[in-house]
């Protein structure tokens, strides 16, 4: 990886933005010689998360999650709770 000094990339922004984006290759900004950041292509955006506190409870909104939550429950399940 190429260490590219804050000084030089003050001055040539748009040359490294421009390599960053050809290459596919990140470039490593250094401060005295020492790494600081890190320039790398966008990758693209994430998917958007959906709701849900584990894999077993996934809700496209939060009305699912609250008819999950207003749903009965059944007496054994009650009865751990208060034995």
């Amino acid at each position: 990886m190429e260490i590219v000094n804050v000084a030089d990339l003050k001055a040539h922004l748009s040359d490294v933005l421009s390599k960053v984006m050809k290459t596919g290759e990140p470039i490593v900004v250094g401060r005295y010689g020492k790494p600081i950041a890190k320039l790398m292509p966008y990758s693209g955006a994430a998917k958007p998360r959906r709701l849900g506190f584990g894999k077993h409870l996934l809700f496209d909104s939060v009305s699912d999650l609250q008819k999950q939550v207003d749903a009965p429950v059944d007496t054994d399940t009650m009865g751990g709770f208060y034995s």
